[in-house]
């Protein structure tokens, strides 16, 4: 469905404010910046987004919308528990560690002090998106009495994976900004966070 002229618009200027908020932070980006870039007078700007908070509130929202669809793209494939779980992590940590995502993440944490409802919407979109389709893999194993039943609950064990998977992979890439992953570095990091959930649920 095309858009009209005021969507257009809006679009052009959320556009233009994402590629300066995640390039240069959100004191960096001015609006003077944006609105060149959109190709708007600062009239329709402010129109269209009163304050620069307004403004940096509908980029976050629609960057974690973006990621959100494209990790529920993420099915669960048909295979063994731990093929299942290493296909699910890396196409989940490619998407992670993908430089607009790491811009993002920059971005919001360093304002989550000013806007903490943000930083909730992109939480939910990061982890939480993806935790479903761990704890349903989880799940199906130990129907299958692939994996041992210890007692812990499949979200629990999903979340430690997350937590694993997420923990030095992202860190690098964070503070590393020139480094990009490829994907025998990406088939490392879930490979060993496979391994670490492996050893807590495999059969004697």
């Amino acid at each position: 469905m095309s858009l009209n002229k005021k969507q257009q618009k809006t679009q052009a200027i959320i556009t233009a404010a994402c590629y300066y908020f995640l390039q240069y932070g959100y004191n960096g980006a001015t609006t003077d910046l944006i609105q060149k870039k959109a190709g708007v007078s600062k009239a329709t700007l402010y129109n269209h987004f009163p304050t620069k908070e307004s403004l940096f509130a509908s980029v976050v929202s629609t960057q974690c919308k973006h990621f959100i669809e494209q990790a529920r793209t993420i099915g669960l494939p048909d295979a063994n528990f731990s093929e299942s779980l290493s296909r699910i992590g890396e196409a989940y940590l490619t998407l992670l560690l993908a430089r607009e995502n790491l811009a993002l993440f920059r971005a919001v944490v360093a304002e989550a002090p000013r806007f903490p409802g943000l930083a909730k919407t992109f939480y939910d979109a990061g982890p939480a998106s993806i935790l479903p389709v761990i704890a349903e893999a989880i799940n199906r194993a130990l129907q299958k009495h692939e994996l041992a039943d210890n007692g812990c609950e499949p979200l629990r064990l999903a979340t430690d994976f997350i937590t694993v998977l997420r923990g030095t992979s992202q860190m690098y890439c964070l503070l590393h900004p020139d480094f990009i992953p490829d994907q025998s570095r990406i088939a490392e990091w879930v490979s060993e966070a496979v391994d670490i959930l492996l050893n807590q649920v495999s059969l004697p």
